[in-house]
């Protein structure tokens, strides 16, 4: 399990990120710029959401691949409690 923050307002919205991994990222709506898709959230923030294994590879591909870098990966918040 990893935690993702997207810095949004870094954002260039290439939809490079929901084209990779379109079941973690999508598009905001109202700006254009990436969001964390609404089941992966951590407390309904659009930017910051807890990414399971069955995802990692492609949300890592998608942040690498981010011609903006403004998808940043890391462990989960300390008592993070995933239930």
């Amino acid at each position: 399990m990893i935690n993702v923050i997207i810095d949004r307002e870094g954002c260039i919205s290439c939809g490079q990120c929901w084209e990779i991994c379109p079941d973690f990222f999508a598009e905001n709506a109202e700006d254009g710029w990436s969001q964390v898709a609404a089941k992966f959230r951590i407390a309904g923030k659009l930017n910051e959401g807890v990414v399971f294994e069955e995802l990692e590879e492609c949300v890592k591909k998608a942040a690498e691949d981010c011609p903006a870098q403004v998808i940043h990966i890391g462990p989960p918040a300390v008592g993070f409690d995933p239930v």
